[in-house]
């Protein structure tokens, strides 16, 4: 890693701080941005991101103990692979930052910049491809109204670390043995 990168320098800068629950972790991170020479308005709107997803969306508490990475818990069971393979393209293309395609999946809904922004700035992370394993059931919901059949899904994007602090929405359209794709938005 270049300590004389602004990455490096909040890299060196986290790392000398405790990380034993979420709160500290939060606090290492806000330090970090600061010595990377972030404003203060940007450390700001970090920390409250933080702390409304950690605190807000999963509920857990600042003394929540942070340890290592866990195993996905079991679920109801993996995706049929051509359902896997409709979802994993989508996240490919938000992997990869194919916007314009990205634009395209969602029917000419979402605008280019507004996909950028979504990934670039409001998730810092770089993203990757997930593991298997977390396309499963539980991530999709079969359509009851008879003039919109399909599914439904709601996917976590994935970093290096673990589940990013995004997520993709959209829906899934069979067509024989087909699965086809379609994004509605990307969200925190």
């Amino acid at each position: 890693m270049a300590r004389d990168t602004e990455h490096g320098r909040a890299m060196t800068a986290q790392l000398t701080r405790r990380h034993g629950t979420l709160e500290e972790a939060i606090e290492a991170g806000i330090f970090a941005l600061s010595a990377a020479g972030l404003p203060k308005g940007i450390r700001r709107q970090a920390r409250a991101a933080c702390e409304d997803f950690f605190y807000g969306r999963l509920s857990l508490p600042a003394s929540y103990e942070l340890g290592g990475p866990e195993e996905m818990p079991e679920g109801l069971e993996l995706m049929p692979d051509p359902m896997y393979r409709a979802l994993e393209d989508v996240v490919e293309l938000v992997v990869d930052g194919d916007y314009e395609e990205l634009r395209a999946l969602s029917r000419d809904r979402l605008e280019v910049e507004d996909l950028r922004r979504r990934v670039e700035d409001d998730c810092p992370e770089s993203l990757v491809l997930p593991p298997r394993e977390i396309y499963r059931i539980e991530a999709i919901t079969k359509s009851d109204d008879a003039d919109t059949p399909g599914w439904a899904y709601f996917l976590e994007l994935w970093t290096e670390t673990g589940p990013a602090r995004l997520h993709i929405e959209g829906e899934i359209e069979e067509s024989g043995e087909r699965f086809t794709a379609t994004l509605s938005d990307i969200l925190p």
